[in-house]
């Protein structure tokens, strides 16, 4: 059974629930746009029931969670503090670390700022943060799959597109891609109805572009344990992202799906046994 919380992260309050013992050993979830701290409610639950502790935040400007009103409230350096101080405060360190997409992008972060914090770090169909930006200099393939981060960067067209008919796109996206029930997509909708709920997240990519820098830089290694899980059939995140990614890891395994951007969703049953497996691994810090 689901536990919600509101969590103070100094500048804003994150939605939080969690299932599972309190003394349980914490695997912390981080869900994507446009997604919802539910994104990872099947192996949440799985895992709760094996005596994991888990946890998954709306992300600043998602859900219920706090959505402050400008572009510079959403760079990565704040997207990070979110996390670290959520862990910190939820008394939850070391974590196992799961993201998928932009909770990817922000796992990422957190475990190269803060490997402290981090037990194991579990990514899901998000480049690291340099091969991505790299791929974008470098690769039109990839600039042309990432078109619509382009057009997210136009004050009130993407919010006119994506909010019309009850957010009628979003949820065409999210049924058809990640598979989800109308029971789940009306979930979504009702948060969708809310004030800032559509045009919040999308500050996030707003936020990248203007902060991106023209010249590669070099990245710095991940020194956790972390498993890349990758649905090779991804239209907006090539495969060529994902081997590029692990080796930027000093202990990485990397593992092909035959899904598309949202394997959690299309194969939960398969993930959570990837999950499981690798928590169980990593059971310590050695």
């Amino acid at each position: 059974m689901f536990r919600p919380q509101f969590v103070d992260v100094d500048d804003v309050l994150l939605h939080v629930e969690t299932d599972g013992p309190d003394d349980g050993p914490a695997a912390l979830f981080l869900h994507g746009w446009p997604d919802l701290w539910f994104t990872f409610e099947p192996q949440m639950t799985a895992l709760a029931e094996q005596g994991y502790r888990t946890l998954a935040p709306d992300q600043r400007g998602y859900g219920l969670s706090s959505k402050p009103a400008t572009v510079a409230d959403y760079e990565m350096p704040r997207l990070v503090d979110d996390i670290v101080l959520l862990i910190e405060r939820q008394d939850a360190a070391p974590v196992h670390l799961v993201g998928h997409d932009w909770g990817g992008a922000v796992a990422w972060a957190v475990a190269t700022e803060r490997p402290d914090l981090v037990r194991s770090l579990t990514i899901v169909n998000c480049p690291h943060p340099q091969v991505f930006a790299d791929s974008l200099r470098r690769k039109p393939s990839q600039l042309l799959r990432s078109w619509y981060m382009v057009a997210f960067q136009i004050p009130g067209l993407a919010e006119a597109v994506l909010g019309a008919r009850g957010g009628a796109v979003l949820a065409a996206m999210l049924e058809h891609g990640a598979r989800l029930s109308e029971a789940d997509l009306d979930r979504h909708r009702t948060v969708w109805r809310h004030p800032g709920t559509i045009q919040r997240p999308l500050f996030w990519y707003r936020a990248m572009f203007r902060t991106m820098s023209p010249r590669a830089a070099p990245a710095r290694p991940v020194r956790v344990p972390t498993q890349i899980i990758w649905g090779r059939r991804d239209g907006a995140l090539g495969k060529h992202l994902a081997e590029p990614s692990a080796a930027l890891c000093e202990r990485s395994e990397l593992h092909w799906l035959d899904t598309g951007h949202w394997p959690h969703r299309e194969r939960p049953g398969q993930v959570t046994e990837l999950l499981a497996a690798w928590f169980a691994r990593h059971a310590d810090r050695s």
